[in-house]
């Protein structure tokens, strides 16, 4: 799904502008059940479909991960179920666990968890996943990663947690004058620390095109208060740009906030209470894929994007809660994948099956082209919907 901005209003320094006076709606309110659906039948995309950039030319995400790991499609599908029912797993153990978990993460759709003491490892092996015992934990990791941020960077460095190695990750650019300080920093911390050199530039994927000022992005999620409906896509799209259309003019509504860097997600209102919410996202292939929730990624989880440029593309997550010192700014907690992505596919969305997971941010690519080792960082959706009290507007 792509969407343009409407380049006729005045550029304004924040998202507060919206429709008519009295028409804008309230922030959403109130608790809401997040496994709510409406029901309707509605049209399966938004903004015409584009038959480019899919995985291979699998045309669903079974082909697409079968392909990219060389498997047949019978074991990718037992892949795909089998890393569905151990994400949520590791969403509910590690919660439990607190301290004295070190992270999870799936190793061919299998469920391992960190942990720092043997009850927690008993409690983990009950559950039906494999504990292994760490040094550190979890919080003591992100410790050290809030340490090394303090430090003195370069732009296109980022810092994150890796579960399967119990360390934290820094990935540096091979020149960077400030290399050393982070290096530096980390003495203190021995082992725990790992140093990786990052290629290409981290940048913001928000396409530019001629007549555009802000360029291209992409509809993340459909959601809805069950009495407005929204579109969740990336902050800095919709940071600036207080009203969309889709490409063939159609008027879509207003923005309502936008949360850009440090964050980076933006609610979009859908004028009338139920135009366009569809609960698909649009796999550029033409086909689409009815999203029915969230959940929180784990490291090793199979996953894929879609967005305007590239289309349809799968891969993995290879770490969460990632800090990314880009081009635009700093942007935290983000997902980061081995997905090529490229400008315009900013505000795409990232899932696996029905489950959403997060929206397009940055990418380390060459200009208009894909790095040779992609990296995308992805926005956790779960934020954005728990910050504006929504649920995704999932069909049946």
């Amino acid at each position: 799904m792509a969407l343009a901005a409407v380049t006729s209003v005045a550029f304004v320094p924040t998202a507060a502008a919206a429709g008519p006076a009295g028409d804008r709606p309230a922030r959403p309110g109130g608790g809401v059940d997040l496994s709510r659906t409406d029901g309707r039948a509605t049209p399966a995309s938004i903004g015409g479909v584009a038959d480019r950039g899919r995985a291979g030319g699998a045309p669903d995400m079974a082909g697409a991960i079968a392909e990219q790991r060389g498997i047949s499609r019978a074991a990718a599908e037992k892949l795909i179920s089998v890393e569905n029912a151990n994400v949520r797993l590791a969403n509910r153990l590690t919660t439990e666990l607190g301290a004295s978990s070190g992270g999870a993460y799936l190793s061919d759709g299998n469920l391992v968890v960190t942990v720092t003491d043997a009850a927690a490892a008993a409690k983990v092996t009950a559950a039906g996943a494999k504990a292994r015992l760490v040094a550190r934990g979890e919080r003591q990791l992100q410790g050290i990663q809030r340490a090394l941020e303090a430090a003195a960077s370069e732009p296109d460095t980022t810092w994150g947690v890796d579960p399967q190695t119990n360390q934290v990750v820094v990935s540096l650019p091979a020149s960077g004058a400030k290399n050393a300080v982070q290096r530096s920093a980390a003495r203190r911390f021995g082992s725990a620390v790992r140093f990786e050199t990052s290629t290409g530039r981290i940048q913001p994927n928000v396409g530019i095109s001629s007549g555009d000022a802000m360029g291209g992005c992409s509809v993340g999620f459909t959601a809805t208060d069950f009495t407005f409906n929204y579109i969740i896509t990336a902050g800095h799209c919709t940071q600036g740009f207080p009203h969309w259309t889709l490409p063939n003019g159609q008027d879509v509504g207003p923005t309502l906030e936008s949360h850009y860097p440090e964050n980076d997600f933006g609610l979009i209102w859908m004028n009338g209470p139920s135009v366009w919410a569809t609960g698909t996202i649009n796999l550029w292939n033409n086909t689409s894929r009815s999203i029915h929730g969230w959940a929180t990624a784990v490291s090793g989880l199979s996953v894929c994007n879609s967005g305007r440029t590239t289309g349809f593309r799968c891969g993995s997550v290879l770490k969460t809660n990632v800090t990314v010192n880009g081009a635009g700014g700093t942007v935290r907690q983000m997902i980061e994948t081995n997905i090529c992505t490229l400008g315009g596919d900013s505000g795409g969305p990232l899932f696996a099956t029905n489950t959403g997971y997060g929206l397009n941010s940055h990418a380390n690519r060459n200009g208009s082209q894909c790095n040779s080792s992609p990296r995308t960082w992805h926005q956790p959706v779960g934020e954005a919907i728990t910050t504006y009290q929504v649920v995704i507007y999932g069909a049946p």
